[in-house]
């Protein structure tokens, strides 16, 4: 099936073939080429037709939705944006130019911290777009089996009687009654004996890893991970500047002594659980 006749992929370019796509259809759009309303192929079609796997389409797809080029409408499809952002950003009397789309860290006076994320970010979408989505996600809830019925019992008879102040901030460490009960597990699950006050809740482990870098880490501090490690916790603390140590795992789990040949003066070590 030939490629769409608005969009050359060049696989030999150093451009993500995802961003060749949004390129294509963002400048098709500027142009007035695509005009508002005008529906984009189904992201399986036009994957098909360029020869790209469905996710690198995707991708491309979400970066115009994020940007306000493209809309989303529910059973029906994407469609070109009825105001595109350029709309928003004119200012009369003023002619504003146009720009190519690409935007490279070298032009943005960045932070180190801000560098060493820019650089991470585009290795992992860079291999992300040769790396088909594979549904053995470990961290995601059984959907079938959650309980909606109970729940919405449960949230309902909660609004019911939801006071106005829980509408406000809460406490930057977390609920406190759900720290509690986090206590209480790890002291009866792990025999970990923490107090509530020791237990924060993030919005998620990427989180955590951010906050843990930030505060326990700086510059070329060594810390000891697993190979292979995760790369979010990787991408975490590489952003502030640590030089990890990769250390072999055996079927005994972290190898200590490879370890400790490799650098003696690691300040910290990141494992995997064992749940």
């Amino acid at each position: 099936m030939p490629h769409p006749p608005f969009i050359m992929l060049d696989e030999k370019s150093e451009s993500p073939l995802y961003r060749q796509i949004y390129e294509a259809i963002r400048r098709s759009i500027l142009s007035g080429e695509f005009h508002s309303g005008r529906q984009l192929p189904a992201s399986r079609l036009l994957a098909t037709q360029l020869g790209v796997s469905r996710m690198t389409v995707i991708n491309a797809y979400d970066q115009l939705l994020a940007e306000g080029y493209l809309e989303s409408r529910a059973g029906a499809g994407t469609f070109v944006a009825e105001h595109l952002p350029e709309e928003f950003l004119q200012t009369p009397g003023i002619k504003l130019q146009k720009s190519d789309g690409e935007t490279s860290p070298r032009n943005l006076k960045l932070s180190g911290y801000g560098k060493n994320i820019s650089k991470e970010i585009g290795r992992i979408l860079q291999n992300n777009q040769a790396t088909p989505i594979i549904p053995f996600q470990h961290g995601l809830a059984a959907i079938d089996d959650f309980p909606f019925d109970v729940w919405a019992k449960l949230t309902s008879r909660c609004y019911q009687t939801l006071q106005r102040n829980r509408f406000g901030y809460g406490e930057p460490a977390g609920f406190y009654p759900l720290r509690e009960s986090i206590a209480a597990y790890l002291k009866s699950a792990r025999a970990v004996n923490c107090t509530p006050e020791q237990v924060i809740i993030t919005n998620g482990a990427q989180h955590a890893f951010d906050l843990i870098g930030r505060i326990l880490l700086e510059a070329k501090t060594e810390v000891w991970v697993e190979n292979p490690c995760y790369f979010g916790a990787r991408q975490a603390f590489q952003s502030v500047g640590a030089k990890l140590i990769p250390v072999p795992v055996d079927k005994n789990g972290f190898d200590l002594s490879a370890a400790l040949k490799q650098s003696r003066n690691a300040r910290m070590v990141y494992v995997t659980p064992s749940h």
